[in-house]
């Protein structure tokens, strides 16, 4: 979703207000009339707690973990006082309320969130059983008229992210063990583990760092050395990696444990007890493992599981399908996923040889690093490292996986050497791109490339530099005015396109207007833009924005409804997704649905396109995907469907895993049958820069 600049105008005090907004398509800030509650709706509408909340796995484990609590105490014969931090809905206190316990304080510090957690304890009839405060566990106070009557002996919580302590479980459970709970409480979960499994994934590569592209048998664009052994590809790359094919990647060792928390015993939360101290929560473990087969280390996986209790009896494991301890039953989650996380440098083993895996986290983060006799390192950092290179600031990994595309960059080299020649003055736009310097290994005269962004721009002129192309390729920080492109002769325009404020595919369409501005005959590549839907069921998507209505048995109507209202005055119909982590189903042929003809102007006011989807599938359609496709002469890149012969027989897409495509999710799946009929109507206003998709 577009950020709204911070400076703002009332129109109206208690209905509207003038925001300034970018427009990715014109490359500016406009004025548009939003909600004034703009922000407070799209936190909510944004939120995972729906997520959460389908995770049958998850919910129904804290149920029994949290029941064998309570019994526990009863019978040692205590009273059950129950803490619930960041309560949310209130499901985990109104578990505990069905289970008996004497007393439950719920805290939750998300207003509008705590606000539906009252209606919706009011709605079950636990009002009377759940004390709700509207504040951060650490605001809590504890005594006679206080928040708490007394410590509670069980604590029951889930702030946890891909990471594990990402959202600050190691604070909060030591701040909580400290002043709100009594010694030798019962916590749910007991405790977590962390591991890490080595592997080789060149997909996992091209997703970290810039490779070397080929021209031809005598030339190649080189990478800066500066740019190699980053310390800041340690960084987290979450995805989904139950949708990752073991094809893409070779496992190099077995899973090993890095670290171990027990959320019961603070003194083993902390590495330095004072707490004012810099790093309180700073720990390194270092670990010996022998490689099962010869390859590359470059990819580390991480995952976590949960002891739901203290005899380990209930686990609650993220691990990804081949290593998965219930293999026939992985729980599909977008609230937790798996990670990637890339080492310092690269390093080849043989089988049988013994590596050292070092594994460090401060209070939220995670990074490793990994080494050999044969290839030692220099110590890991104690502090999270930083990148110096500037690619990993700058650069997402799906952009760093699309310059590295070698489909994409073999288009790029086959159909530009068609028209380069010695004498040809090209004209790149785009930000971050390589193909300035494609351009000038093919032999350009001359390159102007625009690169407007101050990172962008440091990173290719580090590769100019690099390429010995500081004669060919001159760098331009913001876009020419049509007296000095007039001037600068060019013959071609050349793009990828990609901008780095592009969300939606078709925002791309960026690269024509800003050629409209320059000239109206200019030859370019791509010369078109085509615009595709597909009916689609998706078999987990559609769950983040599905309604719950009930979880393990409480009604939580309260909750659907306030996300129903927020995402009706915030989201728009349209939303960026990277669907190959999404397995889905294809329940009609691709569509077209618009084209631009790059190399020519609009002259009309408004284009206005009706078309039908029809089913060629019988499923339930709960979605639509949208993607792009760019034209090169004759040779076509998609930004969807890498191509559509891969469509298995029971449909399944294989989607590029290098761009996020646009999906639509229905709120009302429907029924689709062979030769039904959907409707879809695209309006693009050229002059205001809209183009808006309709059902």
């Amino acid at each position: 979703m577009l950020k709204s600049v911070l400076t703002a105008f009332q129109l109206r005090s208690t209905m509207s207000i003038f925001v300034s907004q970018f427009n990715p398509l014109l490359g500016k800030n406009e004025w548009v009339l939003q909600d004034e509650n703009y922000d407070y709706h799209q936190e909510i509408a944004r939120s995972s707690y729906a997520d959460m909340l389908h995770d049958t796995e998850r919910n129904q484990k804290y149920f029994k973990a949290l029941k064998k609590a309570i019994e526990q105490r009863r019978r040692m014969n205590e009273p059950v006082n129950v803490l619930d931090i960041g309560t949310g809905t209130g499901l985990l206190s109104m578990m505990a309320a069905k289970c008996g316990a004497d007393s439950i304080t719920a805290c939750e510090a998300f207003t509008p969130m705590a606000e539906c957690a009252k209606k919706v304890i009011k709605r079950n009839g636990f009002e009377d059983k759940i004390k709700l405060i509207p504040k951060r566990s650490t605001e809590l106070t504890v005594g006679e008229g206080k928040d708490m009557l007394q410590k509670a002996n069980i604590l029951v919580t889930e702030v946890f992210d891909t990471e594990l302590i990402g959202e600050g479980a190691l604070g909060t459970y030591y701040h909580a063990l400290q002043y709100l709970l009594e010694p030798n409480c019962s916590v749910v979960p007991h405790s977590a583990r962390v591991y890490v499994q080595l592997a080789q994934c060149p997909l996992g590569r091209n997703w970290n760092e810039i490779q070397p592209i080929t021209i031809d048998k005598t030339k190649s664009i080189s990478v800066p050395k500066e740019m190699h052994n980053c310390s800041g590809a340690l960084y987290l790359h979450d995805l989904q990696l139950n949708q990752l094919h073991q094809s893409k990647f070779q496992l190099i060792t077995d899973p090993i444990t890095v670290f171990c928390f027990d959320f019961s015993d603070k003194e083993k939360l902390v590495t330095d007890k004072n707490l004012n101290s810099a790093e309180p929560f700073n720990a390194k473990s270092l670990a010996h493992i022998t490689a099962n087969s010869s390859g590359t280390i470059d990819t580390l996986f991480m995952w976590w599981d949960l002891d739901m209790d203290k005899e380990g009896e209930i686990l609650l494991s993220c691990a990804p399908y081949w290593a998965h301890p219930e293999k026939k039953e992985v729980q599909w989650r977008d609230h937790w996923m798996q990670a990637i996380y890339y080492p310092s440098k690269y390093i080849t083993v043989e089988a049988g040889e013994e590596v050292s895996l070092t594994s460090c986290h401060d209070e939220y983060s995670w990074w490793f690093d990994v080494s050999t006799k044969k290839e030692p390192q220099e110590s890991i950092s104690d502090v999270l490292p930083v990148c110096s290179c500037g690619i990993h600031l700058t650069y997402g990994r799906n952009r760093l996986g699309m310059l590295n595309d070698p489909v994409r960059n073999q288009v790029y080299v086959n159909e530009l050497k068609k028209v380069i020649n010695k004498d040809t003055v090209c004209l790149s736009i785009g930000d971050g791109s390589l193909i300035p310097l494609i351009a000038a290994k093919l032999g350009a005269k001359k390159v102007f490339a625009v690169e407007t962004h101050k990172h962008n721009h440091q990173i290719i002129e580090s590769f100019i530099k690099s390429n010995n192309a500081e004669g060919v390729i001159t760098l331009l920080d913001k876009i020419p005015t049509k007296q000095q492109f007039d001037l600068m002769k060019v013959d071609i325009a050349i793009g990828e396109p990609s901008f780095n404020s592009c969300l939606l595919p078709w925002h791309n369409l960026h690269f024509w207007y800003i050629l409209s501005e320059l000239s109206s005959t200019l030859a370019c590549y791509p010369n078109k833009m085509k615009i595709f839907g597909m009916a689609m069921q998706f078999r987990d998507l559609s769950k983040i924005r599905s309604a719950v209505k009930t979880c393990e048995g409480f009604c939580l109507e309260e909750f659907d409804s306030m996300i129903e209202d927020s995402s009706l005055r915030v989201d728009r119909n349209i939303e960026a997704e990277v669907l190959w982590e999404y397995l889905g189903k294809a329940l009609s042929e691709p569509l077209e649905i618009a084209s631009f003809d790059l190399s020519s102007i609009f002259k009309e006011n408004k284009v206005y396109k009706e078309h039908t989807l029809t089913f060629t599938r019988t499923g339930t359609c709960n979605g639509i995907a949208f993607w792009v496709e760019f034209q090169y002469g004759n040779v076509t890149i998609s930004t969807g469907i890498t191509n559509s012969e891969e469509k298995a027989s029971d449909g399944y897409v294989t989607w590029d895993k290098h761009t996020r495509q646009g999906v639509h999710l229905l709120n009302q799946p429907i029924d689709a049958t062979s030769n039904g009929k959907f409707a879809v109507t695209l309006t693009f206003h050229p002059k205001s820069g809209q183009i808006n998709i309709e059902f």
